[in-house]
């Protein structure tokens, strides 16, 4: 029976060590407050101090056959044994990754409920409990992303945004003393302004804060170690927004929105095309969901000055002045893609027949102001393309007063320019890009119903009347 007890000490012990050394130390307490863990090698000790004090007790006796005590040390000793291999399964099953990560984000739900049994508990430990709970996740990801170990990154990354959104769902049942910020010994609360906790304070996102800051932390580790996490971190956080969205949590929404700008400046300072690419994806995605619950939701209650339209506007906004330091870094591209994004922004808004489709096209059509070059001579041509492809657009639906507003726009552009433009526009005919990407999509594709409206829109401009139907006339024949 001590062979047995030390068996089971010596194998979880090892196995809990080197969990403990890839993941967290965190998982030490977890083991040891798990009820099976603590019941199995309780059974295992009660059973070895039973068989040894039964030993001593027939030491020097006499036997005079079997005793019930000799039967049942036999019937502890038989069940240990048996018990060996499932506690040992057991216990692999419990440092499952997966299933590590999952008990963390549990125990720190629960910490912000105030669920039976927790009424004694102050709000101050649990504001701990659920701060270390977001932590112990972050140190997981940490720890993997060093090992290049992607899924478990991927799992510490979903596993943050569950906990978030969860939280979201009872956050308006929380008393109002849980929005205090807590105690300032965490890293990303200390270095915060007396201003800034105040601001959190008053928004009540203090805990949002905390898991978006993790997000950034792995964001930048990211950067130089699996790209493909920055990728994932992008898509989460559009997930924390919209579900803020949804449940009317304004201020929530705003802080996704801050940190997607906190994403795109630090992969526009590493000159990293590729993320800043991706990024944009889901925060113009980020735009258009927000676009449409503001269509079928009433401004809450928290913040009526500023209604998710004007969140759609902000974004616009945002996309915009980094096309400009794009485009001043010599990232030509992003600045493009930043150009079709806010378009494909006009073009929902326009469908939607929102509010704020007006703000969105001036914005749009402000664009190119930033990304013309020194001499005013020079303006992109994915910009312009863009311009285009919202016009035909507009020209589409019959909304040709707005169409009109995007030709004089460029109207100082070189007809021979717009010209070859007019002649990429209506040749290509693969709406998917050929090269794999998470878009997936042609930025210049127009469908053919859009290309019928380009001789149209042309002929607005000096010079490319007469073009108009030759043009048209060789698409025609070669369809």
């Amino acid at each position: 029976m001590a062979a047995v007890l030390g068996l089971a000490l010596t194998v979880s012990s090892i196995i809990v060590q080197l969990a403990a050394t890839r993941f967290t130390p965190h998982i030490t307490v977890l083991f040891f407050r798990a009820r099976t863990n603590m019941l199995v090698l309780g059974f295992f000790v009660v059973s070895t101090l039973f068989v040894v004090w039964v030993n001593f007790s027939l030491d020097g006796a006499d036997y005079a056959g079997p005793r019930w005590d000799v039967m049942f040390s036999m019937v502890l000793m038989t069940t240990s044994l048996l018990l060996l291999f499932p506690y040992f399964a057991y216990v692999f099953d419990f440092l499952d990754p997966n299933k590590i990560i999952g008990r963390i984000k549990t125990n720190g739900l629960d910490a912000c409920t105030t669920k039976l049994g927790r009424q004694s508990i102050s709000i101050e430990q649990r504001q701990r409990t659920a701060v270390e709970a977001v932590e112990h996740l972050t140190n997981i990801g940490l720890n993997a992303l060093q090992q290049k170990d992607k899924n478990i990154v991927s799992a510490t990354i979903d596993a943050l945004r569950e906990f978030c959104v969860e939280y979201g769902e009872m956050k308006n049942g929380m008393v109002l003393e849980w929005f205090k910020i807590p105690d300032r010994q965490s890293p990303d609360f200390v270095s915060l302004s007396p201003e800034a906790i105040t601001d959190l304070r008053h928004r009540r996102t203090w805990l949002e804060w905390k898991v978006l800051r993790q997000y950034q932390m792995l964001f930048t580790e990211g950067q130089s170690q699996i790209k493909d996490i920055c990728y994932l971190i992008a898509i989460n956080t559009r997930r924390l927004g919209e579900a803020a969205s949804v449940y009317g949590d304004l201020r929530a929404l705003d802080l996704t929105i801050k940190f997607f700008n906190t994403y795109l400046r630090a992969t526009l300072n590493a000159s990293d095309i590729r993320t800043a690419y991706n990024i944009l994806h889901q925060y113009r995605q980020l735009g258009e969901t927000v676009l449409e619950i503001g269509k079928r939701s009433k401004p809450t209650v928290i913040d009526r000055d500023k209604t998710l339209a004007d969140r759609t506007i902000e974004i616009a906004h945002r996309m915009r002045y980094y096309s400009g330091v794009a485009f001043q870094r010599n990232m030509a591209f992003v600045a493009e893609v930043i150009a079709h994004d806010i378009g494909t922004l006009c073009e929902r808004a326009f469908q939607l027949s929102s509010e704020c489709h007006d703000d969105l096209l001036k914005i749009f059509l402000a664009v190119d102001d930033a990304t013309e070059s020194a001499d005013k001579a020079k303006t992109l041509r994915g910009v312009r393309k863009a311009q285009i492809k919202l016009a035909t657009h507009y020209l589409v639906y019959g909304a040709t007063s707005l169409a009109r507003r995007i030709a004089e726009d460029m109207r100082m552009e070189d007809p021979r320019r717009l010209r070859s433009m007019w002649v990429e526009l209506a040749n290509l005919d693969t709406p998917e890009f050929w090269e794999v990407n998470d878009r997936g999509s042609n930025f210049d594709y127009l469908t053919p119903d859009q290309k019928a409206t380009l001789p149209k829109f042309f002929a607005w401009f000096d010079g490319l009347q007469a073009d108009g139907a030759v043009l048209y006339d060789s698409f025609v024949l070669r369809k």
